[in-house]
């Protein structure tokens, strides 16, 4: 049988394009007749360097391929790229809706994900919420394949790993950093997020610091992006100088990856930071505000243990939103300054043993 050619669709954002990593690692694994190729932003192709068989078709969707007349452009260069047998939506945005219409009109079979667009919003509504257990991204995802008659299981992680190349490279910059060889215990942490709902206040983190600082012998590493992210950073290593290594701004994700291995423990919000610990098979304590794990977006396999949150029971209000919002219904994000310095400060010490 010759080979079978599909086309992936996933733009953005990166933690939901990073979902995409176990299913097509299981696709491929499970049928060895497949090329798969992923049509994504380029700042996301190390999610997929290491699949075999995948080849990611980097699109600028901002730039080079922007607007209807870029996704006219766009469908031309895949079609030129591989005369696909399926095309899979899995981002069923404006852009990819256009895309995919166009991949039709060329008589290329088109399958699109449920993304439950109806049961988030009555999970998330003010009133009257519909709480019960939504499916994972992952098995959404997966689901997209099943019904195209691609059936298979996905595999056990962790789903990113790092190559040689960047397993050295952490090695060297531990070593510069005087890090290297471990004698403390290792906390990354990663408190920022897109939205304010999902952000963990900047004074708890500096607040965390020090209480962790005192119970035993701890390195921070501070995970992140933005401008002011790092400007809020580097304000904590000038307070914690030796307690501190910077990682925001300073290498690639794959390093990161690497980096992420070597870790006692990982505390972040509900962001990409947390897919790609959790993807990585890093220990995790996850902070969740305004967004909940059971919308769909939780941690994949991870027991129900890392994460932390205020109950709805206490917060009725929970979850206000699919994604985060930047605004709160009750004014003072509750959800958020209820998740205090002291009680992550514990629930650390109980992860780690001190």
């Amino acid at each position: 049988m010759p080979p079978r050619n599909i086309l992936v669709i996933r733009f953005s954002a990166m933690g939901d394009v990073m979902l995409l990593a176990p299913v097509l690692q299981s696709l491929v694994h499970t049928y060895p007749d497949l090329n798969v190729t992923v049509v994504t932003r380029p700042r996301f192709k190390p999610f997929f360097i290491d699949i075999p068989r995948l080849t990611v078709f980097e699109a600028d969707v901002d730039l080079t391929y922007r607007g209807i007349s870029g996704m006219f452009s766009l469908c031309k260069a895949l079609l030129r790229h591989s005369n696909f047998d399926h095309v899979f939506d899995l981002h069923d945005h404006l852009r990819t809706m256009i895309l995919r219409t166009l991949f039709r009109i060329y008589g290329k079979k088109v399958i699109v994900f449920k993304k439950g667009r109806k049961e988030k919003r009555a999970f998330v509504r003010p009133h009257n919420k519909v709480t019960r257990m939504l499916p994972h991204t992952i098995v959404r995802y997966q689901g997209a394949f099943l019904r195209a008659g691609f059936d298979f299981e996905i595999l056990p992680g962790p789903f990113l790993r790092a190559n040689n190349e960047s397993n050295t490279f952490i090695r060297n910059w531990l070593d510069f950093k005087g890090l290297w060889p471990k004698t403390k215990k290792w906390i990354g942490i990663a408190p920022f997020a897109t939205h304010l709902s999902k952000i963990w206040p900047r004074d708890y983190v500096r607040q965390l610091l020090g209480l962790v600082f005192e119970k035993g012998p701890v390195h921070f590493f501070l995970f992140g992006g933005g401008k002011d992210e790092i400007a809020f950073f580097e304000s904590l290593k000038e307070q914690y100088r030796d307690q501190c290594t910077l990682v925001a701004g300073q290498m690639k994700i794959e390093h990161e990856v690497a980096l992420l291995a070597h870790l006692d423990l990982m505390v972040c919000v509900d962001s990409s930071n947390m897919h790609l610990a959790a993807l990585s098979g890093t220990p995790l304590l996850a902070l969740w505000g305004g967004t909940h794990p059971d919308v769909g977006f939780g941690p994949y396999r991870y027991d129900p243990s890392v994460i932390l949150q205020i109950s709805r029971e206490e917060l009725p209000c929970r979850p206000c939103s699919v994604y985060g919002v930047e605004t709160c219904l009750r004014k003072d994000f509750a959800c958020l300054f209820r998740l205090t310095p002291n009680l992550v400060s514990t629930e650390i010490s109980r992860k780690l043993g001190f």
